[in-house]
């Protein structure tokens, strides 16, 4: 199996994987976490316009909210841990082991699922990449750029893979 050490043998159906070892499926849970993560941290500027900014024209153009709920009335999300603020940097680092020309895909990609989506559409990435036919050519760039990441993470060299450009 890929990615393990050499004296380690695969596991066993059942049993936990090795704590270097990550699975496609595991990588984009991880970075659709992160995403999800990133929603959830504060808005500095309306913070600045609550706070500091109270002594100008602000606060008539801004209209009072709880501090428990954005401009539409609903409610906001809990601020992070430093545990979950950790994760999520370790997670967005992995887009190093992605290409340049591959990480907007990823993006685009990931905040799909982020958004709810159950699987990615990739005809409606054609037009954010610039893009007019290749839907197959787009999920098969994402296949390899996921591929890197757990390449990468495990230990391995991602720009030895065969497949990778």
């Amino acid at each position: 199996m890929e990615g393990l050490p050499a004296n380690a043998s695969p596991p066993m159906e059942g049993q936990p994987l090795p704590d270097a070892f990550y699975t496609f499926d595991m990588v984009q849970e991880r970075l659709v976490e992160a995403v999800i993560m990133l929603w959830r941290l504060p808005d500095r500027e309306k913070g600045w316009l609550r706070g500091v900014a109270k002594d100008g024209p602000w606060d008539q153009i801004m209209p009072e909210c709880p501090d428990d709920a954005d401009a539409d009335g609903r409610q906001s999300m809990p601020g992070l841990t430093q545990v979950e603020i950790a994760e999520m940097e370790e997670a967005l680092g992995w887009m190093a082991y992605v290409p340049d020309r591959d990480r907007r895909l990823v993006g685009l990609a990931i905040v799909q699922l982020a958004r709810g989506g159950r699987e990615i559409s990739w005809r409606r990435l054609l037009g954010p990449m610039g893009l007019t036919l290749g839907t197959d050519g787009l999920r098969m760039r994402y296949g390899r750029a996921i591929n890197a990441i757990c390449v990468g993470v495990t230990g391995g060299n991602p720009r030895a893979n065969v497949s990778m450009p």
